[in-house]
Order: C-alpha cells, then sequence, then structure tokens
C-alpha cells in the first residue's frame, strides 16, 4: 500500500519550518535531510532509495546478522512495538478502523486523519502503558476470527455450490436416460 501510494506519504513526511530545527540525526538523516523517517518491515527494504524508509535488516541466506545488526534490529522493533500499541488503541477505540472499509481511499483517508487525532487526544488523558500489548493482541485476534469467519463462510457457500450441481447432475443424467429410453423403446417408434 505504501508504494502505491508513494507521493501521498512523502508529501506527509516532509518537515515544515518549525519541525527543521529539531535535532534529528537518526538513519538516512543525511540522504532525507528535510524528511521524517517511516518504520517499515522487511518487505520494504527497496524503499529506501526514495523514502526515508527504517527497516529491520535481514540476515543472509548463509550467515546470521552481527552483534551491532542485532542491536540495531532490537531498537527498530521497540520502536515498532509502540507504533503498534498506537494502531492496537486505534483499532481499540474506532471500529472503522480494523473492520474492512470499502468506501474509497479518499474518503478512507479523512477518516483515519479524524481516529488518528481522537486517538491522539484519547492518550493525553490516558498514556500509551504496558497493557496496551494486551488490546493490540485482542484487536489481532478479532482479525484472526474476521479471517476464520470469511473462511467458513466461503467453505459453506462452495459446499453448497457442490451439492446443488451434484444435484443438477444427477437430474440431467436422470433425464437424459429416460429421453434415451423413450427414443429407442418399440412403442415411440409405432407412431411413424
Amino acid at each position: 500500500m505504501f508504494r502505491d501510494r508513494q507521493d501521498i506519504h512523502a508529501a506527509a513526511l516532509v518537515k515544515d519550518a518549525s519541525e527543521s530545527v529539531i535535532n534529528d540525526n537518526g538513519e538516512l538523516f543525511q540522504d532525507f535531510p528535510a524528511s521524517w523517517a517511516v518504520l517499515v518491515d522487511k518487505g520494504y527494504i527497496g524503499l529506501t532509495a526514495s523514502t526515508r524508509a527504517i527497516h529491520p535488516k535481514k540476515r543472509s541466506s548463509n550467515g546470521s546478522l552481527e552483534r551491532h545488526d542485532l542491536e540495531r534490529n532490537a531498537n527498530v522493533s521497540s520502536d515498532r512495538a509502540i507504533v503498534e500499541n498506537f494502531f492496537g488503541w486505534v483499532c481499540l477505540l474506532w471500529k472503522i478502523s480494523y473492520a474492512t472499509f470499502v468506501w474509497g481511499t479518499k474518503c478512507y483517508d479523512a477518516i483515519q486523519r479524524l481516529t488518528f487525532a481522537l486517538t491522539n487526544f484519547h492518550l493525553t488523558l490516558m498514556p500509551l502503558r504496558q497493557d496496551d500489548q494486551h488490546q493490540y493482541r485482542a484487536v489481532l485476534a478479532r482479525y484472526r476470527r474476521m479471517v476464520e469467519e470469511n473462511n467458513a463462510k466461503r467453505a459453506a457457500i462452495q459446499r453448497r455450490y457442490a451439492v446443488r450441481r451434484a444435484e443438477r447432475m444427477a437430474t440431467e443424467s436422470l433425464r437424459s436416460s429416460f429421453a434415451a429410453r423413450v427414443s429407442f423403446s418399440p412403442s415411440a417408434n409405432t407412431r411413424r
């Protein structure tokens, strides 16, 4: 999704004049001094060419990571846990954020901005705590239940289709065998 809407994300990551004075000497700062960083999965490894993307290092196919790479991955993962906790709160507070959204991307952007703003306000009243993992896990469990429900519905539809098709085939074969018996019977040939 990030690659499909990269221009929108790049525009959102640009620092404004007041933010440019903030001390930001993190990864890829030299390459993208006017941009904020975005934390991504290992699946977005090629993204660093065009965006200030920070992702965990992959281990090579025949070896292991060095100690400093393991420490870096631990730091990146801890930052990502904070982001995941935030998204857990968003999904806990606003059903529209975790349900399947079918209205279109233009409307979705406005709704997501609203849910993030309301969640940020909520966090000023009740900051993220250690027990937020439970809410995030509950949301992930809900996602799994939704997938299982969809799979069960699809399997039921396929079973009904198979039964109805078998009934149709049996009926058609009965009709064709009956028609074959009638057309070859002596009583049918005497009508000439």
